[in-house]
């Protein structure tokens, strides 16, 4: 027997899972709330609270009767991209992490210059502009992402060097995605030269072996894993040129993988480097947010069951929403002064299988491609009558996955992959 276990930090969860490699399925799961806390600019975290987390998430995680510590043949992490931790000489943090739905980039990237407008103010760019701003820079001498930073940590290894996986390096704005390399002089053009930047390893690629002092045996193989959304496409069989992937999550990210990226982007898109080393293109619209917000304002405190009930009763009584990602804005249709809860649902969620669809065709055009196939996963992917909205919004394939803990699996199989040479069956 051979288990992978794989860390997916996510926005609002973070979750631990041990994966048999000969039977392809989670054997255990354990999870625990992401802390943030809050601030002015929305939201920060605690690197420290959160390394203590999930060691204790993998404590119970090796304690589980379906485990066996001594058959753990990998560790990959996974987690948002965009979520910076800084670091002194001795790797000890040095300030609050800004959450990556945060202000804190919005707010710092009016003074970065004009050079930098058609970069997503979400990336890690201008939270360390944020933290320069703000005076907390301190003793902070590199950076890496959250997830690396955890990985680090498990290797209880004060010695080890500070790394960044280019997954995480994409959701920077410091990569050029075209050569693959962290860009030598954009730190000192911030005023940030104070800094420097971590060793650039692949995803997929094991830094180091446990030492034992930590929470995991001695002698794991710990791997790079990569941005939360590009792990869960891995895991569920996302690997090709031409392939999409859609995860509807707290924030939905579409993804295209390509061979070669396009020579000019939209407004809106961004580009990155994929797990495997393919490139992608990317949208991110804020359709998980959008649905939360309505599920508080008409369900707020009903079960998921009935709602969802009432919005298949609804489906066919009731057109799209007019969804605008870009303003955050939604435009309910015609609808007649009796409506109910579940039609006012409907409409939403159809409008947002429509802009699903629009993004689908968008990223298309930009690659090049005619997308005939579509993979798409998330909690929401478990109900009937939301997989029959997205199918009616489209005349593409969609293939859903009903696996809630697609990033979970994804991620474990990287360290597979990392571990192995070889890629994983999906």
């Amino acid at each position: 027997m051979r288990l992978f276990l794989g860390v997916d930090i996510g926005t609002t969860r973070t979750k631990v899972g041990c994966y048999d490699a000969a039977g392809r399925t989670l054997v255990a799961l354990y999870s625990a709330p992401t802390e943030a806390a809050d601030d002015e600019w929305g939201g920060r975290r605690d690197a420290g609270r959160l390394t203590s987390a999930v060691s204790g998430l993998l404590a119970r995680l090796l304690a589980d009767p379906a485990v066996r510590p001594e058959a753990v043949a990998g560790i990959a992490v996974g987690s948002v991209g965009e979520e910076v931790v800084l670091l002194d000489d001795a790797g000890a943090v040095t300030s609050p992490v800004p959450a990556w739905f945060a202000g804190h980039g919005r707010e710092a990237k009016p003074h970065a210059g004009p050079d930098w407008a058609g970069v997503d103010d979400t990336f890690s760019v201008f939270k360390l502009l944020w933290l320069r701003r703000a005076g907390l820079l301190g003793a902070a001498r590199t950076f890496t992402s959250l997830a690396d930073f955890v990985a680090r940590d498990l290797l209880a290894d004060p010695a080890a060097p500070v790394f960044l996986n280019i997954s995480h390096a994409s959701r920077t704005g410091l990569l050029d995605v075209r050569a693959g390399i962290l860009d030598e002089g954009a730190l000192p053009s911030l005023g940030l030269d104070g800094l420097r930047l971590p060793t650039l390893v692949g995803s997929a690629t094991v830094v180091g072996r446990t030492s034992g002092a930590g929470v995991l045996p001695a002698g794991v193989p710990v791997v790079t894993g990569g941005h939360d959304h590009m792990c869960g496409a891995f895991g569920a069989g996302v690997r090709k040129p031409g392939d999409v992937y859609v995860s509807a999550g707290t924030s939905e990210a579409q993804l295209l993988l390509v061979d070669a990226l396009p020579e000019r982007v939209d407004a809106g898109i961004d580009v990155g480097v994929f797990v495997t080393g393919l490139r992608y293109v990317h949208r991110a619209t804020p359709s998980g947010r959008f649905y939360q917000a309505w599920r508080r304002m008409l369900y707020d405190g009903q079960p998921d069951d009935l709602m969802w009930s009432e919005v298949a009763a609804a489906l066919d009584s009731v057109a799209p929403a007019d969804i605008d990602a870009d303003a955050r804005t939604v435009r309910p249709p015609d609808l007649p002064m009796d409506v109910t809860r579940g039609q006012a649902m409907a409409a939403l969620l159809k409008g947002l299988a429509v802009e699903a669809d629009a993004v689908t065709t968008r990223l298309g055009a930009l690659g090049g491609t005619r997308i005939a196939d579509v993979t798409v996963a998330g909690v929401a992917a478990g109900w009937e009558p939301w997989r029959r909205l997205r199918q009616d919004a489209t005349t593409r394939r969609l293939h859903f996955v009903t696996e809630p803990e697609a990033t979970v699996v994804g991620v474990a199989a990287l360290a597979e992959l990392g571990c192995s040479g070889r890629t994983p069956s999906a």
